[in-house]
């Protein structure tokens, strides 16, 4: 596994409204008969006092017998186990690995997994996690106004499901998943999509985000965030951008982009190619699909 595996990062107030799922009966209908048929979990949203209601998504989990839960993060490379959640355990271990004999998502039964660990956690229920390695291979479905989430095979999906879903290219690429979108616009393919950054619209380098708010540096119309990473304050400088983002069939008019103060040049000093990431906001009324097969794409359900 590759072990560069930092997730971006953040906490932040998402303020977009929600709205249904579908606002098509049919569709609402076809969505609620999908978690019906198969295995899925209920989500929450973590708050972040002072910050947010919606900080991140906590996903229920049985981890070998012990329920709590593991934060959804497209972001990182590997599943994450918290602190001292190993400890304790008739766990094998290999090259810095465990082997957690049974691992369940809410109703979904993921079986045997292998894992990491990192010192930090924040104890009580938090348990870990949930990377993008237990997730290739599968579809996974993100309903954000239904808070629901389902990861299940290819073939298990209805016709319907994909005749009813917009795809836009993705890739698969140093253990990460990037999207193609149109922003500032131009086509670009070097943004993550990562969950662990919930409330972003997007995070790029500073360079970047001169170029897409129109902006020299920060002035009176700019936010200033002090925020949650990986137990360091930092702060995150946002500008609306002039130019919508379009991912897909969505087309996200004046997207908020940020940038890192403390870290300008976050994603130029990656060890591979990025430019930036998505997080989770600008899809909060929508239903998400990741077809993390062997040709990757990001859909949208219509």
């Amino acid at each position: 596994m590759n072990e560069y595996y930092p997730s971006a990062l953040f906490l932040l107030l998402a303020s977009s409204p929600l709205r249904p799922a579908a606002s098509d009966p049919d569709a609402a209908r076809r969505l609620d008969s999908l978690f019906e048929t198969l295995p899925y979990a209920t989500f929450e949203w973590a708050k972040a006092k002072g910050v947010s209601e919606r900080a991140a998504i906590r996903l229920p989990v049985t981890l070998d017998g012990t329920e709590g839960y593991f934060q959804l993060d497209t972001g990182l490379d590997v599943t994450l186990l918290d602190g001292d959640v190993p400890d304790g355990r008739a766990w094998e271990t290999h090259d810095g690995m465990y082997h957690v004999p049974s691992f369940a998502i809410g109703d979904i039964d993921v079986g045997p997994v292998w894992v990491r660990a990192r010192e930090e956690g924040d104890g009580g229920k938090q348990l870990g996690s949930l990377g993008l390695d237990l997730l290739v291979g599968h579809l996974v479905v993100i309903d954000y106004p239904g808070r629901r989430f389902a990861l299940f095979k290819p073939g298990e999906a209805p016709a319907w499901l994909w005749r009813r879903t917009t795809w836009t290219p993705a890739v698969l690429r140093d253990a990460k998943l990037f999207l193609y979108v149109i922003l500032g616009g131009k086509g670009v393919n070097d943004l993550i999509f990562d969950t662990g950054s919930s409330a972003f619209d997007i995070v790029v380098d500073f360079d970047e985000w001169k170029e897409l708010t129109w902006l020299d540096g920060p002035d009176a119309t700019t936010t200033k965030k002090r925020v949650n990473s990986w137990g360091k304050k930092i702060t995150a400088i946002g500008a609306v951008a002039p130019e919508p983002l379009i991912i897909g069939s969505a087309r996200i008019a004046d997207p908020k982009v940020y940038y890192l103060e403390e870290q300008p040049r976050l994603f130029a000093n990656w060890p591979f190619p990025a430019k930036g990431l998505v997080g989770n906001a600008p899809f909060l009324d929508r239903v998400v699909i990741l077809d993390l097969g062997i040709r990757p794409r990001f859909g949208l359900l219509e």
